[in-house]
């Protein structure tokens, strides 16, 4: 007879345990997660497709901001204009959002969660239009996630770091994983949330100072979304999450 496989406190016990402990000080918050460079590795595909357009490889190190892909293709002989659509169209595609993976360390952090009994909820500014292949996705790569739990909505003209602050002041979120800075600099001035920042090219510049948010390396350690389960089981995490009981 088969045995049922072990589970995370049985195979990785001191850094469950600290996960748990420290978990604590959320007060039962509940933590959300952005989807693209956090949760899915979008990029992977929308860089194929890109490369094969201007005819140059490119590779996520090319992303030095948040918006240089459209950069990238007006300097290979594209206006303003079609330079943008081909970065809009690059990213916001079906096939990108069915068949990129999932982000290195996100599973093991997220069925550690379940163990745990963590609130966990996804927000994503994607275009509205993608939220049924999105579902799609998640029920294959993460089929325990209720779909209710993954958010997208953004309005027409609605900037994603209002979005996302918005569904954070509804849902009660006490803490928020995101890679763009521009939507962590809203989040942190709009709501009570903290923010962890995974690492990643587009956000090594411009990296601000706050209380609320936590840089958690740099992308060339190359260690992506296992930062936030390093940093949530680590000692740090108690002085940066300590007062989150006293914010709601």
């Amino acid at each position: 007879m088969e045995r049922p496989p072990l589970q995370f406190k049985d195979r990785y016990p001191r850094i469950y345990s600290r996960l748990s402990e420290n978990i604590r000080l959320l007060n039962g918050g509940t933590v959300s997660f952005d989807i693209d460079a956090v949760t899915q590795a979008t990029w992977s595909i929308a860089l194929t497709g890109v490369s094969h357009k201007i005819g140059k490889s490119l590779a996520i190190n090319d992303l030095v901001t948040y918006w240089e892909l459209k950069n990238i293709v007006k300097n290979h002989g594209f206006d303003e204009a079609a330079a943008l659509q081909v970065a809009l169209t690059a990213w916001n595609n079906e096939n990108v959002y069915l068949n990129s993976p999932t982000m290195p360390g996100i599973s093991t952090l997220l069925r550690m969660f379940n163990e745990i009994g963590v609130s966990y909820k996804f927000i994503s500014s994607r275009p509205t239009e993608f939220a049924d292949v999105t579902k799609v996705f998640f029920n294959k790569a993460f089929p325990w996630v209720d779909p209710k739990n993954i958010i997208l909505g953004r309005k027409d003209g609605e900037h994603g770091g209002d979005f996302k602050a918005r569904m954070i002041k509804e849902l009660g979120v006490v803490l928020h994983v995101e890679d763009a800075l521009e939507e962590a600099r809203v989040i942190i001035r709009d709501t009570n949330a903290k923010v962890l920042v995974v690492p990643q090219p587009w956000n090594e510049n411009g990296r601000f100072e706050d209380p609320k948010i936590k840089y958690l390396g740099h992308h060339a350690e190359g260690k992506y979304s296992w930062t936030v389960l390093r940093f949530l089981a680590g000692n740090e995490v108690r002085s940066f999450l300590g007062d989150v009981a006293q914010s709601y």
